[in-house]
């Protein structure tokens, strides 16, 4: 199963506290899903997607971690 939204914002993480200082810098995104529900979530690549960018990730992990639809952005 995947969770499939529109990036609604994003902020890039350079100086994470400790138990993140590994995955600096990171992304992260705020994801509206359909029917309205926002979810945030890492993206899977060093730069921002676009705002209005199409993304998608596999359910089931405790925090997403998304990556572009091919041919949304």
């Amino acid at each position: 199963m995947s969770i499939l939204g529109t990036v609604q914002s994003h902020t890039v993480v350079r100086v994470p506290d400790k138990a993140h200082a590994s995955m600096a810098p990171f992304v992260l995104l705020l994801v509206e899903l359909a029917g309205g529900r926002r979810v945030l979530g890492h993206f899977d690549r060093a730069e921002p997607p676009p705002i209005g960018a199409h993304v998608i990730a596999d359910a089931g992990k405790e925090t997403p971690v998304f990556r572009v639809v091919e041919g949304s952005s």
